[in-house]
């Protein structure tokens, strides 16, 4: 509520007035991005799949990261956008954005469910409450914060917690070093088996999907993007994003680590330890005395709640950005901000029936992931200059169904793919059929001059 206490207009409670440092861009984009399936799911597949459990997180994410920073985030910072959806409206006309618009609130709120649902379950664990309850309430605290703070309480929020983070996971490692005799013995204990990229009986379809859906969703999500269309000027936007892959690859390793090296520890310490996500907590209960345990279990929360607040902030830039804002041009910025506030309450509670359904973690990151992928071909013709509209609705239109029935409707190895691919012929074939219109004007960047 203190750092959301000044917005009076939409932009400053969805993109924080335009003021964020490279600092502040960086450790919130990996406080943003480094969610619970970050520590949990990531260091149970390790713990199972060796380094092959690791390529989505930290590498492919980080790539995506990186993506942004290299391809994005100076030229979207500079067209003063508020949302992806505001560039593609720039580009390809309001049709384009009406469609990227919801493809972004179904990522997000997806995303929003998968944060949800992890905190619902480490309320119902640690306290003993049902899960509906426990999901009830981490609903409602996520919702209250998050409407009164916008991204600015996001990014202050963020760096706390992404500090809270990073000192819990050091501690997990030095401990586990500690229990296994040091480093060289840790090393040497762990099997040769771990140090394979590749997971047995893997298609090679799967091995692609699994580098493409993480590092495509991460470059054109709302979520990850918002943090440099909050930038204070276009070349902190890159460094900021620069400064967010790098903390994200580096912290990321630490629960690789304690994959790779912790389950050789399960005898000594008189434990089991399962190759699952109740693994890293298993370890960690193991490991911590009592007294720093509590440490861990808010290193997990903090990683739920810097990640679902962003989430949440995404949905609500989209619903009002080209919701509200194209039935109300009229609206005061003062009437925007409250659409935008009563747009988060209502993406809380979607995600919060979505995340009820109990689908698994990383099944609901990486639909997420899948979901925002859809934009990536309108968003890179946009960015190298096209404005063919019609090339750009239809690409989206063809991946959501082909996305939509051969991953969701009959479950197909390779669907992201066939995904792409139709994406890329879809908007090749329509462009080069269709005459290009000349370039919209651009919408004025809500908040400048």
């Amino acid at each position: 509520m203190w750092a959301g206490r000044g917005a009076k207009s939409d932009a400053d409670y969805l993109v924080a007035g335009r003021s964020l440092g490279a600092g502040a861009v960086g450790m919130s984009l990996f406080a943003t991005w480094f969610a619970s399936e970050s520590l949990i799911a990531t260091s149970g597949e390790v713990a199972r799949d060796g380094l092959a459990g690791a390529r989505a997180e930290p590498f492919a994410y980080a790539i995506g990261i990186l993506a942004i920073a290299l391809f994005f985030a100076y030229r979207l910072r500079s067209g003063g956008f508020i949302t992806i959806a505001d560039f593609l409206r720039s580009r390809f006309g309001p049709g384009t954005e009406s469609l990227a618009a919801i493809v972004i609130a179904l990522s997000a709120t997806t995303w929003s469910a998968a944060q949800l649902f992890a905190f619902a379950t480490i309320i119902s664990s640690a306290s003993g409450l049902d899960f509906t309850t426990g999901l009830i309430g981490a609903t409602l605290l996520v919702m209250t914060y998050t409407m009164f703070g916008g991204l600015a309480g996001d990014v202050v929020t963020d760096i706390v917690q992404g500090a809270i983070i990073i000192l819990a996971i050091l501690l997990l490692f030095a401990l586990m070093v500690d229990a296994s005799g040091g480093v060289a013995a840790m090393w040497a204990a762990a099997p040769p088996t771990v140090w394979s990229f590749t997971a047995p009986g893997e298609s090679w379809t799967e091995r692609i999907e699994l580098w493409l859906i993480p590092i495509a969703g991460t470059m054109v999500s709302q979520e990850a993007l918002a943090r440099t269309l909050a930038a204070r000027s276009p070349e902190v936007a890159r460094r900021g994003a620069l400064w967010g892959a790098a903390i994200y690859l580096t912290v990321g390793l630490i629960p690789v680590s304690l994959g790779l090296f912790g389950p050789q520890l399960g005898p000594a310490l008189g434990i089991t330890l399962g190759a699952d996500e109740a693994y890293l907590p298993s370890l960690a209960k193991a490991l911590f005395p009592p007294s720093l345990y509590i440490l861990f279990t808010g290193a997990l929360i903090s990683a739920i709640l810097s990640s679902v607040d962003s989430a949440l902030l995404a949905v609500s830039a989209v619903v009002t950005e080209s919701g509200y804002r194209r039935l109300r041009p009229e609206a005061s910025p003062l009437a925007m901000l409250r659409a935008a506030r009563m747009a988060t309450v209502g993406a809380a509670a979607v995600a919060s029936v979505l995340a009820a359904q109990g689908e698994s973690l990383r099944d609901l990151v990486l639909d997420a992931g899948a979901i925002a992928a859809v934009l990536a071909v309108p968003i890179i013709a946009g960015l190298a200059g096209s404005t063919a509209r019609r090339a750009a609705l239809a690409a989206i239109v063809v991946q959501g169904c082909v996305l939509g029935v051969l991953d969701w409707g009959l479950a197909l190895p390779g669907a992201f793919l066939w995904m792409a691919a139709s994406g890329l012929a879809t908007f090749a074939a329509v462009a080069a059929v269709t005459p290009q219109p000349q370039e919209p004007a651009p919408r004025a960047p809500v908040g400048d001059t």
